[in-house]
């Protein structure tokens, strides 16, 4: 038997900030060695923090990220850690994972595949490693394996072991025996079940261990990480680390048996014939097969397997801890929050304009448990200190159940609440307006709603700046996909933790926490219908749709990229107590709003990233803000429906 020790490391980093990085590194490495391991993985960049951006062009980052290197290597006796950081050769920056043992530097494994999709842009910034071996730093790099006395050891970095044709896969044949990932891999519900599959996917066919290393928290402003760290062999998972960690740093690891690696080696037949017979594929031959009829199986199927909420693909608890995605969701965006808040480092307590909406209530939830979450919990009874609250109601049009519900919850959660009118500021705004377009009948009826939301974000954005506060967004995914929020209004903050949770989510994960922390208040609130209370009688799903529909037709529109025809079909199936007729105009208007929209989108403050679907222009959602869609509102309106 050859018993080895491997340990997988979450850690939070910030870009930039060296000699934090620094110390947190070398106290995992300390832990690590203190815990008899002789394999230890860190995640990806986290020497410099990720995600670096256009920092990397600075030539300072790759510098202070090798001078880092040299001073962590120090400490490296006794054990092999592979490290994070960036490297620039011959004008080139590459993105590496340095192998260093008794305090030696023995060589760097250079990512291959840099992805660019969703919220990745790594080809703008990074080289991607075309293969073999190059000398950088004076230490070799490139595609490398690793002797060392326990085993053959090599590494792929992220998004190699997301590709089709993983560069582990040559390396493993080459003799490698355990494949180390660094990774920074951003959170979404169930991601985490996807990576297990994948790792154990890998170390089953590899025939190898397989050990992933994941960061932890919020990156430089709205991606978060929940850790965790995977160990799997052939015959599965063997660790896995603790997700979404209020800790800094968290470190698990597993015993595994490389003489039993060598054996499955010996008695896969497949796995020795792939590995003697490099260079099949030139021999492949293409049998081309003459094409059958083809109709396409029924939509109604695949409506039929569609999950109920497409952003929560299922509602099952988790196995490993019975915490369900729900819980997962919210304690995600908690760190995310907290990550923000500390990271930043200008900002003395969260503010947040409670309206006695569902919104405004789990922006303070996340708040609370943000706060409590501060100095790693250490000030966790001082929590109340850190938040402040507001109701801001403007005459008959903010209703009594409104405010009681805001003020209800503000005192089950034990935050200071206050109440102030923002009625004269409205009625001079007002006045203002009519002043300038000459008369009060020149007045849009938008524009009166509107100016009364941008009142209420001139008062707020003014609070923060003398209370050093961080003035929380309360916006949604759904409003902002069809601009149903007012610019210089009630989008105008300094964070937004929910602008990528869609309306259905919020209500679900109200629902879930009132029940689970027995909140009465938010039972409360969950009674009152949506509505911004910007107009007498004024209801958001009377203004839009049912928010279930318009969150099924943003996913199918704008993540899986069906047709408005196929949209609206799709929609009739999964909505049948709804007239067909009427789903298409919910379809068109739904359409038209979300193309007008892209500009307002691309004013939202810094937003925090948390599922598949990411409507931020900057990063996720790269959508024209001018552009024609008249030729697929044409084709809705012809379309008939087929199952």
């Amino acid at each position: 038997m050859r018993l080895v020790k491997v340990g997988v490391a979450a850690v939070s980093v910030k870009v930039g900030d060296f000699a934090g990085n620094m110390t947190r590194l070398v106290e995992i490495i300390e832990a690590a060695k203190k815990d008899k391991t002789h394999l230890l993985v860190t995640p990806e960049l986290c020497i410099p923090g990720y995600s670096l951006e256009d920092r990397v062009f600075w030539p300072d980052i790759t510098r202070q990220s090798w001078a880092a290197l040299a001073e962590i290597a120090a400490c490296c006796d006794n054990i092999a850690v592979f490290l994070g950081l960036p490297v620039i050769d011959n004008g080139m920056i590459f993105n590496a994972a340095a192998l260093v043992s008794d305090k030696i530097i023995h060589g760097l494994v250079l990512k291959k595949y840099l992805p660019a999709y969703s919220i990745f842009y790594e080809g703008r910034s990074w080289t991607a490693w075309p293969g073999g071996v190059t000398e950088i730093n004076g230490v070799p790099a490139g595609e490398l394996v690793f002797q060392l006395p326990f085993g053959a050891v090599t590494a792929e970095i992220c998004e190699d072991l997301w590709s089709a044709a993983s560069p582990a896969r040559e390396r493993v044949q080459l003799g490698a025996e355990i494949v180390c990932n660094p990774s920074a891999s951003p959170f979404t519900p169930h991601k985490n079940e996807e990576r297990k599959r994948l790792i154990m996917g890998a170390a089953s066919s590899l025939k190898a261990v397989y050990a992933y290393a994941n960061l932890l928290g919020c990156d430089n402003s709205r991606l978060v990480f929940e850790g965790g760290g995977l160990i799997a062999t052939p015959e599965g998972l063997v660790c896995e680390g603790h997700t979404l960690s209020k800790q800094y740093w968290t470190l698990a690891a597993a015993t595994v048996d490389l003489g039993e690696i060598a054996r499955m080696r010996m008695e896969n037949t497949t796995w020795w014939q792939d590995t003697a017979i490099q260079g099949a594929a030139q021999r492949v031959k293409i049998v081309a097969v003459d094409k059958p009829s083809y109709k396409s199986a029924p939509m109604r199927d695949y409506a039929a397997q569609q999950p109920r909420n497409h952003y929560l693909r299922q509602e099952a608890q988790n196995k490993r801890d019975g915490a369900s995605a729900l819980d997962d969701l919210f304690a995600a965006l908690s760190l995310g929050l907290r990550d923000y808040f500390e990271k930043v480092g200008s900002f003395e307590r969260f503010l947040i304009a409670l309206s006695g909406g569902r919104d405004s209530a789990l922006c303070l939830l996340i708040a609370v448990r943000a706060a409590k979450m501060l100095k790693e919990g250490r000030d966790a009874k001082q929590y109340a200190k850190r938040i402040n609250t507001i109701y801001l109601p403007n005459a008959s049009l903010s209703s009594k159940a409104t405010q009681s519900a805001a003020r209800a919850l503000a005192d089950e959660l034990g935050v200071p609440f206050q109440v102030a009118s923002i009625h004269e500021e409205a009625e001079m705004a007002l006045a203002k307006a009519a002043e300038i377009v000459g008369g009060m009948d020149n007045v849009a009826p938008m524009a009166k709603q509107n100016l009364q939301a941008r009142v209420r974000g001139a008062m707020m954005l003014n609070w923060a700046n003398s209370v050093g506060g961080l003035l929380l967004v309360t916006s949604n995914l759904s409003e902002a996909a069809v601009g149903y929020s007012t610019t210089g209004g009630d989008n105008q903050g300094g964070y937004s933790p929910i602008a990528n949770v869609p309306k259905t989510v919020v209500s679900q994960l109200l629902a879930h926490i009132a029940q689970r922390d027995n909140i009465k208040a938010l039972k409360k609130i969950m009674e009152i219908p949506p509505s911004a209370e910007l107009a007498p009688n004024q209801l958001d799903e009377t203004d839009l749709m049912p928010y279930a529909v318009l969150d099924d037709l943003l996913y199918m529109y704008a993540r899986k990229r069906l047709s408005l025809a196929n949209c609206w079909r799709m929609a009739c199936l999964r909505f049948p107590d709804y007239d067909r007729e009427q789903l298409r105009r919910w379809t068109a208007d739904f359409a038209r709003r979300f193309s007008a929209s892209q500009w307002k989108r691309d004013q939202h403050p810094v937003a925090m990233k948390v599922m598949e679907l990411d409507l931020d222009p900057k990063t996720g959602f790269r959508f024209p803000v001018t552009q024609s869609i008249q030729y697929e509102l044409d084709e809705l309106s012809r379309a008939k429906f087929e199952e």
